[in-house]
């Protein structure tokens, strides 16, 4: 007979397995959980460090600005009251003298002032931009200019972020903090350079009505000095655009002092990229391929990183971070792979709590089976001894105590529910003789083909047991007297129908006497009153001749 689905449910292999599943599932979710953390704590990390180097750069920066910001403000102040000295008027009166000559150097004096270098004003011409139309405004740029040689030769190109500080005029002539090559040629090549870069003619008021600071993408230098990134300030007065401030710094500088900033621990490279992200300067070139982002990674970085102040994002198994910088058109790019992020501080982290996970796991697996292997062997040791404590070894129907416990519920139930009930006591015929004549190996065979046939004639409701030594008693629920007359008929008949081989040669006929009773007819449904009235009729079966079913007092 099957277990009840609930009985099913909380059999006690399937507490084990929920229990362990339960361990497991809690496990795995704490497990999760420190993931998680690991992984917010590594990303916090990973963004602290790019914005520590990204506000050492920035304060570059914005030094640098300020003071460019400073000059032009001097620039300006001298173009609205420009100082005028017999040297200004001298210089004037030089400019005018070599005006008309190709390319032209002029110094301010021997020993103090920064050469001024410019084009003549037929050259002039080629350059829409420019023109010395103006006198007035000509000479007091000249004064103006005059007193910014005077200044520069003052930087300091070595203890400057920047490497260069150079102004360039609508009028012609340009100004810079480094010396010029000597060759005219090549000065000229640098004027006509700087007058058609983007730099320069983005600052036309008609382009850049803000007029806004313009930073330029990376440029190869002129002056072979390499890869250059340029900042350029327009310069104006009184609603005129005389010309262009500006600084250079050179890509090689900068990538200099992102490998400073760097001293401390940094897993992964760290580029500094420009407003469409082209890249200007990258900590580690050597390794710049391993990883360089493809165009569909930029173009999502690019959305991604879109109005944000610092972010991350994940590509084929690289890990992005980026801090956008304030006093820079561009941000800060942090790319490491998955091999660095193994070996770093959280890699190493992540490797254990996995390995950590996957030991315990191996812990309460071995502990599931070694546990369900016990109560397994508990679970087959309680059937055991439970089926010897209710159903005898060599009949396998109940035994005494079993089958008058169950009979009670049985009657109990029939009685609530109105239903007859009835009962068989049977016994074997002559069965001491066969014990006496064949011995008691005979007499079990006899036990058990009696047995198996009573077993064979009853319903899945049906109950039998073995009350005695040749004695059994059968309980029918739901069942009339007459219906029971017929199942104890069918026994009686099945019985003497059969011969059991009890020697090399010889055969036994088995037959039983039966009694039989009804809750109907006593009007009552005690199966201890049920099975003595059984038993009584029982006696009255042996008395008929045996081997008969007896239904009536």
């Amino acid at each position: 007979m099957s277990l009840p689905t609930e009985s099913r449910f909380f059999h006690p292999k399937n507490i084990v397995h929920l229990c362990f599943a339960l361990v497991f599932l809690f496990l795995t979710l704490l497990t999760w959980h420190e993931a998680i953390v690991l992984k917010r704590t590594y990303e916090s990390n990973q963004l602290a460090r790019l914005s520590a180097v990204a506000n050492n750069l920035d304060n570059q920066w914005q030094h640098n600005l300020d003071e460019l910001a400073f000059f032009h403000s001097m620039l300006e102040h001298s173009l609205g009251d420009p100082l005028i000295t017999d040297k200004s008027t001298a210089f004037l009166q030089q400019f005018e003298h070599v005006r008309h000559t190709p390319l032209w150097h002029l110094s301010p004096s021997e020993t103090r002032g920064i050469p001024i270098n410019g084009i003549s004003d037929e050259l002039l011409t080629r350059f829409p931009l420019f023109s010395r139309s103006d006198s007035r405004r000509l000479a007091d740029e000249l004064n103006a200019v005059l007193e910014m040689s005077q200044i520069l030769q003052f930087n300091q190109p070595e203890r400057d972020f920047h490497y260069r500080f150079w102004y360039i005029s609508r009028a012609g002539f340009y100004l810079s903090s480094t010396l010029p090559d000597a060759s005219s040629n090549h000065s000229l090549e640098n004027f006509s350079g700087v007058a058609q870069r983007p730099y320069f003619v983005d600052l036309d008021p008609k382009v850049n009505p803000q007029r806004k600071i313009l930073w330029s993408d990376p440029y190869d230098s002129m002056d072979n000095e390499g890869k250059v990134v340029t900042v350029a300030r327009p310069v104006d007065r009184d609603g005129y655009w005389y010309g262009v401030l500006a600084m250079d710094f050179s890509t090689q500088q900068i990538k200099q002092y992102l490998q400073q900033s760097l001293s401390t621990r940094q897993e992964g490279g760290v580029m500094l990229v420009g407003h469409q992200f082209n890249l200007i300067a990258w900590s580690d070139g050597s390794q710049l391929e391993e990883y360089r982002l493809h165009k569909a990674q930029l173009a999502q970085l690019t959305e991604q990183a879109a109005g944000t102040h610092s972010g991350t994002m994940r590509f084929d198994g690289r890990f992005v971070s980026w801090v956008r910088l304030q006093y820079f058109d561009g941000m800060l790019v942090n790319v490491q792979t998955l091999r660095e992020g193994l070996l770093g501080d959280s890699g190493r982290v992540g490797l254990v709590l996995l390995l950590t996970w996957l030991m315990f796991s191996i812990v309460v697996l071995v502990s599931h089976q070694t546990i369900i292997r016990m109560t397994g062997s508990l679970l087959n040791l309680q059937e055991k001894l439970s089926w010897r404590a209710n159903y005898d070894g060599l009949t396998r129907l109940f035994n005494r105590t079993a089958f008058f416990d169950r009979a009670e519920k049985l009657a109990a139930l029939n009685h609530r529910q109105q239903q007859p009930l009835s009962v068989i006591q049977l016994d074997l015929d002559h069965f001491k003789s066969v014990n006496d004549s064949w011995g008691h190996h005979a007499g079990d065979r006899v036990l058990a083909h009696a047995a198996s046939v009573i077993g064979q004639a009853l319903r899945k409701t049906d109950i039998a047991g073995r009350v005695g030594g040749e004695e059994f008693c059968i309980l029918l629920p739901a069942t009339r007297l007459d219906e029971a007359v017929l199942v104890a008929e069918r026994i009686r008949r099945k019985l003497a129908a059969k011969e059991l081989l009890v020697g090399k040669h010889q055969t036994l006929k088995v037959t039983a006497s039966l009694g039989v009773s009804s809750s109907e007819e006593q009007g009552e449904y005690q199966v201890d009153n049920l099975q003595s009235v059984a038993d009584r009729r029982l006696y009255l079966a042996k008395q008929d001749g045996r081997n008969c079913v007896r239904h009536r007092d």
